[in-house]
């Protein structure tokens, strides 16, 4: 009997190389990309604090800037925070990618699928690195939906649900830690009320309430009432649309996520240690870049910021983050906190969070995501 390998396995060793080329060149094309943002912040930052206007320059301009003088500055901005410092604010923006597939896997059990930690930690880094280029900063969602959903066959309407309740638990825990600071933040200084004299602060104060409002109910109607169960009059029109059986089962399943008690207490603890990583990893760079702000006011405007820039407006947000750090940060109640330097907290924080996706492209590249171990690679 020959040896030889028949034509179905050839083909499928032809269809595996020619996977791995292509998930080669998307990895390479992101990576390039991410590098392109970071020298883009790296060159605007430059332009900043020489007088220089990033705007007035032309597109091509602007590219060969960032890739001439971006990696000089990069490198310049390294050298400037204590190592130390900057070691502490990488590990604090690594951590939210763990604990988030930690929280994420807690919504799964729920749903009755066991995944072990190190298969969810895998998905969550590929689906950061993804975060940073598809649809703003919910993009790497649908990446985790698209592997959850292939997990299982009874119940890919459910899997690929967890991703939203996730997303949604997680938002609205950062909108309440936000709100919490308001009162804590009130007064910068002593006669001084942020949110009584200036209107910016004003205006974010009533979208982080709006937006936390608008989340509770979501997940009060979603998780304690039967307005999404299948004998609703909801659950009955779901049914009408195309593959409505399937949404009528994942609106049903929401319920399960009321009743288990535990998981909205993990959820809870998880979700608390996030905020913690997001808010440290700014407060160490303001540190390491001495910008003179009361951290009780940095705690309320980082997740207030983060919130926001997770808006549809721009991609990933860019221009409304640094936007909002300038215009929060960069007031005359700070006299010590410049436009450059909160221009700058903004763009490093991005630029740490870049680094993770990075990290995340690296493990999208030598380990594929599937369903398991065995299944066709993403």
């Amino acid at each position: 009997m020959s040896n030889a390998p028949g034509r179905g396995e050839g083909s499928t060793r032809s269809g595996g190389r020619a996977s791995a080329w292509i998930r080669l060149g998307v990895a390479g094309l992101l990576m390039g990309m991410i590098l392109h943002i970071i020298f883009c912040n790296e060159a605007q930052l430059h332009l900043t604090i020489t007088g220089g206007s990033w705007d007035a320059l032309s597109r091509w301009e602007q590219r060969q800037l960032a890739w001439s003088r971006g990696p000089v500055e990069l490198w310049r901005t390294i050298k400037g925070l204590e190592a130390g410092n900057l070691a502490l604010a990488l590990g604090l923006c690594g951590l939210p990618v763990v604990l988030g597939g930690l929280r994420w896997r807690r919504a799964l059990q729920v749903q009755g699928l066991n995944l072990s930690v190190l298969e969810v930690t895998r998905v969550s880094f590929v689906a950061h690195f993804f975060n940073a280029f598809l649809l703003g900063s919910t993009g790497g969602d649908v990446v985790k939906a698209w592997c959850a959903a292939r997990w299982t066959r009874h119940k890919r309407a459910e899997a690929a649900l967890t991703v939203v309740v996730d997303r949604l638990l997680g938002t609205l825990a950062l909108l309440l830690f936000a709100a919490v600071m308001i009162p804590i933040a009130w007064e910068a200084s002593p006669g001084v009320g942020l949110f009584g004299v200036y209107r910016r602060y004003q205006a974010v104060a009533w979208l982080v309430g709006g937006m936390a409002l608008v989340a509770a109910v979501g997940v009060g109607v979603a998780f304690y009432t039967r307005l999404f169960s299948a004998d609703s009059m909801v659950g009955r029109m779901v049914r009408r649309l195309p593959r409505g059986e399937s949404l009528a089962r994942a609106l049903e399943a929401c319920r399960l996520f009321g009743r288990h008690r535990r998981y909205l207490a993990w959820a809870a603890f998880y979700s608390f240690l996030i905020n913690l990583s997001i808010v440290g990893t700014f407060q160490v760079l303001a540190t390491g870049l001495e910008l003179e702000v009361p951290a009780r006011v940095l705690w309320f405007v980082v997740p207030a910021v983060v919130c926001v820039a997770a808006l549809p407006i721009t991609p990933s947000g860019l221009g409304v983050r640094e936007h909002l750090f300038v215009s929060l940060l960069a007031i005359d109640v700070f006299p010590g906190a410049r436009p450059g330097e909160a221009l700058a907290l903004a763009l490093l924080g991005y630029t740490a969070n870049l680094v993770w996706s990075a990290v995340g492209g690296v493990v999208y590249l030598v380990w594929p995501i599937g369903k398991g171990n065995s299944d066709p690679e993403l």
